[in-house]
């Protein structure tokens, strides 16, 4: 199985949404809980009174992961949110869920507060996940963090299959630190260990305007490999193609590109526009055509993506915000990397039923 980061956008979701059938099956998405906006902290509850039937029509029947903790990102040491019928945020958000037959894991991070973490071990799931944000703290943390983990989980009973999502973000660490922290993780009883990273760049000022532009390696994918040959049921994730900065403020569209974040099975690549301000987005078809020339260029059968990328370089589309260039290649991403998996560590479908 493959483990993509995800947020619940409508961007990203797109990508999820499109996905080849087969693909489906094949993946397991963590998806980040939208955020709640402390100028929308009374009515937080009106933010997720859709969130089963939103997700139905976008995950449909994949059973996918949901962190909980990152609704909270943006208020700080918030108190437990409630809603107008008494349910706390995970548990009006986990029966949204049930309600739309959705197949949930749900998921708390490391130093989630004490009351998200037991409704997360409290909601009766067969399976909870865990995000260890390890690029937060040094590696001596890890016995201290593994042992929290030992004590919130004291309180499922033994048959709860725990997974325990080990995030590196775009950290730059040695195989070592993973290992050992791999170690440390593994003495948490009935818990799978998937390494989740990144090494795409988080803007695209590395790359000319109106061209395409190689920008570095998919290092956490050869960090995985290397990983994998010592910790044979270790599981990959990874940040797709997405950009996890700051929300921008102030921000002026016709001074900015659109940008197609492309990966390789070896690379990340952008391709990027003129400025929008001098009509970019109507000569961004060139760029696109530069790209499916590319001999690493997969056809356009190969993913929503792709046929997308075609469309525009054959002039059928115009591509010109910044909200379609993260559906496509997100998209092509996810389908890259399943097919990579399948070669090195063929990936069993998930059985329904």
């Amino acid at each position: 199985m493959y483990y993509p980061l995800l947020k619940n956008s409508n961007n990203e979701m797109k990508a999820l949404k499109e996905l080849k059938e087969e693909s489906r099956q094949k993946l397991i998405p963590i998806i980040e809980s939208k955020r709640i906006k402390r100028t929308n902290l009374q009515n937080w509850e009106a933010s997720f009174r859709t969130i089963g039937r939103y997700l139905k029509e976008r995950v449909k029947d994949t059973k996918f992961i949901y962190d909980f903790n990152c609704a909270l990102e943006e208020l700080g040491e918030e108190t437990m949110l409630t809603s107008t019928a008494g349910e706390n945020l995970v548990e009006h958000c986990l029966q949204k869920m049930r309600e739309e037959g959705l197949e949930v894991i749900p998921c708390f991070q490391h130093d989630s507060p004490e009351w998200l973490i037991r409704s997360v071990l409290q909601s009766n799931y067969s399976e909870v996940a865990i995000r260890v944000r390890c690029h937060d703290f040094q590696e001596s943390f890890n016995r201290f963090v593994v042992q929290k983990l030992k004590d919130d989980l004291q309180s499922v009973g033994s048959d709860v299959e725990v997974t325990l999502i080990l995030d590196f973000f775009d950290q730059s660490t040695t195989v070592n630190r993973i290992q050992n922290t791999i170690d440390e993780f593994s003495k948490i009883n009935h818990a799978h260990l998937v390494y989740l990273a990144t090494a795409c760049p988080d803007n695209a000022s590395g790359a000319d305007a109106h061209s395409l532009t190689m920008v570095g390696p998919r290092a956490e994918f050869d960090t995985f490999l290397t990983l994998k040959s010592q910790n044979t049921v270790l599981k990959f994730g990874d940040y797709t193609t997405r950009l996890k900065g700051e929300v921008l403020t102030g921000f002026n569209h016709y001074n900015s590109y659109v940008k197609i974040f492309y990966s390789t099975e070896t690379e990340y690549w952008i391709a990027k526009s003129e400025l929008i301000g001098n009509d970019g987005e109507f000569s961004f078809h060139e760029v696109c055509q530069a790209l499916i020339d590319q001999d690493f260029y997969p056809g356009a059968d190969f993913s929503f993506g792709d046929n997308e990328i075609q469309k525009c370089a054959n002039r059928e589309i115009t591509i010109g915000d910044h909200q379609k260039p993260i559906a496509i290649g997100v998209n092509h991403h996810i389908e890259t990397t399943i097919a990579q998996l399948s070669r090195y560590s063929p990936i069993v479908p998930s059985l329904k039923g």
